[in-house]
Order: structure tokens, then sequence, then C-alpha cells
């Protein structure tokens, strides 16, 4: 299994995906930075009241950046591949065809997991140093609110690892590029998407109940691969 998924690697060139990766964490930096700096201009409402608030919408921000990234992904390893019957080719070598695709979803679950955790480490990193600085949150970083946080990180990693497997049910149906894309991009305005600092997210059993919706959906639609024609 371990040689599948780097053989996918190197035919999609890693470096692509860790420079992908870098653009995204640069767009939410800049994102933040136009949400932090321009917030202490409105007084009566801020959007970001303490530093709790600020991890929490770095956090937000990175899952959605990620399930849409990990469309784009499935896009390229899986719909694609079917798309084109180029799968056929692959399901040609005497490999197990179920390995094959679980060597690819296997890949878009850990990318999407550890960038979401490794994203949070980073920009959670620059604005607590930013602020730390220009001190506009003048609440404290408590210990516990940072156990919290990194607890609340990881479970919401591994929600956004398995929901980023919805769009590829949906995707595959028609075979479309497109409509995985802009289901994941659907996902994230439903689960995501923000009202006076509350979010579907953040009841933490709807992401990872989705989290094991994806997963079991997905495992439904290749229980029986070896016995469909793909050619």
């Amino acid at each position: 299994m371990l040689q599948l998924i780097k053989l996918e690697l190197k035919k999609g060139r890693l470096t692509s995906y860790l420079w992908g990766a870098l653009i995204a964490y640069l767009c939410i930096a800049g994102s933040m930075s136009v949400i932090y700096f321009a917030d202490p201009m409105n007084i009566e409402d801020p959007s970001i009241r303490s530093q709790a608030e600020l991890l929490s919408m770095i956090d937000l921000l990175v899952r959605a950046t990620f399930i849409v990234y990990a469309s784009v992904l499935i896009s390229k390893l899986i719909i694609s591949e079917f798309k084109d019957k180029t799968i056929a080719l692959l399901f040609a070598y005497p490999v197990n065809r179920k390995k094959l695709i679980f060597a690819k979803l296997a890949m878009v679950f850990v990318w999407t997991f550890a960038n979401v955790i490794i994203g949070n480490l980073l920009v959670d990193a620059i604005f607590i140093g930013i602020n730390s600085i220009t001190g506009y949150l003048s609440d404290p970083l408590q210990t516990d609110m940072l156990l919290n946080h990194g607890l609340n990180v990881l479970m919401q990693a591994f929600g956004a690892a398995g929901m980023c497997l919805l769009p590829l049910v949906i995707g595959l149906r028609n075979k479309s590029v497109p409509a995985t894309i802009v289901s994941s991009i659907v996902i994230v305005l439903i689960v995501c998407s923000g009202n006076l600092g509350f979010s579907l997210s953040s009841i933490i059993a709807i992401p990872l109940s989705l989290s094991v919706l994806g997963i079991l959906i997905t495992y439904l639609s290749y229980r029986n691969i070896d016995r469909v024609d793909v050619g």
C-alpha cells in the first residue's frame, strides 16, 4: 500500500502538492491579515473580540480552504482518470483495484488532515506573534484555552479529511471535475459559513458525523470496483 502511495506521489509530482499547500497557507494568512488589521476600525461590532475567536476564525478558514483543495486533488487523482478512462490502464496491472483506489483516497485523506493541522499551527503562530506586538486583542493566552483549541483542531482536521471525500461521490456520477469542486464549495458554505460567530462546524458532532458519512459512502461506492467495467 505504501508503495502504491509513493508511486502516486511521484506521478503527481510531490513538489506541486507542496507548493500548492504553501500558496494556500499564504492566502489564508493574507485573508486573516485583512480581517485582523481592518477590524479595529469597526469599533461598534468587531469581528474578533478575543484571541480565542481569532484562533477559531483561522481554523475555519484553514478547513474551508483544504476541503476545496482536496476536491481538486480528488479531481486530478480519480475523477479525471475515470473520465479519460486512463484508470482502465492502471486496473490492467496485476494489483488489486481496491488497493489502487484506497491508495489514492488515503493520500487525499492524510494530506487534508495534515495540512489542516500544519496550517493552523503556522497561521496561529503568525497571528499570536503579531498580536503580541500590536496588542489589539488584550485578553491573555491561557494554557487551557490553547489545549482546548489544539484538541478541537485535531477533531476538526479528522472531520475535514472525511468530509472532503463527499464530493467524490457526487463528481463520479457524471465523471465531472466541475461537479466535484462545486460540491466541495457547497459543503464549505453549509458547514463552515459563520453567522454571528456560529457555524455548523462549531458543533463538533456535525463535522465528525459528516466525516464518517464520507468514509462510509466512499467505501460503498468502491466495494464492487473489482467487478465493474471501466473500459
